[in-house]
């Protein structure tokens, strides 16, 4: 009989060779044999520690959002007493600094996944943003919320998904914006930029809609 150690041990090895198996084929072609293979395991473990593959596949991208929630938290450097404009410029950087990775390309490919989860959601996807992204969400709205006082919570969300729209961008459509704009590639020397960029745009927004309220 196994002991727990080894139990441990080897839902761990699963977990690494899912990241890197996932990442390179995603949740359709890769295959229970080729992540057991990689992690010296049996095909049937992957059953007996997740339940299923699509299980696993939604540990992997929980595991690589938390680690992402830990190199760039949302609220890095400001409290929930901050100036909305500052705790607004940290989440939208901490967000673009999390889609852009650490340079490795099995994370890269992890980020791409997710992103694609948010554009086309998959049966799985629900309880990755109620556990991950719906508190961060929640966190987003509060700072819009107090930027826009005594707005009407659709108009709210609606800034919100328009901020969350602008980040997601940069990293979806990369390819293009590369090569119609340079200075707007999202990549380590340019995150500042484009962080300015997303604040001014969406400043611009929000002093617009308090300006048409206020006539």
């Amino acid at each position: 009989m196994a002991s727990p150690r080894n139990e441990t041990g080897t839902k761990a090895r699963l977990l690494q060779a899912a990241r890197k198996v996932f990442a390179e084929h995603g949740l359709k072609n890769a295959t229970i044999r080729d992540i057991c293979s990689l992690a010296g395991a049996n095909v049937a473990s992957v059953n007996y520690h997740f339940g299923s593959k699509e299980r696993l596949y939604v540990a992997v991208l929980q595991d690589y959002i938390e680690r992402e929630n830990q190199r760039h938290p949302h609220d890095f450097g400001v409290t929930p007493q901050s100036p909305p404009r500052e705790r607004l410029r940290a989440y939208v950087r901490s967000f673009l600094l999390q889609t852009l990775g650490d340079g490795l390309v099995e994370n890269e490919r992890l980020g791409k996944l997710l992103t694609q989860e948010f554009i086309e959601p998959s049966q799985h996807f629900g309880e990755i943003f109620e556990r991950f992204c719906r508190p961060t969400h929640n966190l987003l709205l509060d700072i819009v919320r107090q930027m826009l006082p005594d707005m009407d919570e659709a108009t709210v969300s609606r800034c919100a998904s328009s901020i969350i729209g602008q980040c997601v961008l940069f990293d979806f459509a990369k390819e293009a914006i590369t090569r119609m704009n340079p200075e707007l590639a999202l990549k380590a020397s340019n995150i500042e930029h484009i962080t300015d960029f997303i604040m001014d745009f969406s400043l611009g927004g929000i002093e617009r809609i308090n300006a048409t309220r206020k006539q």
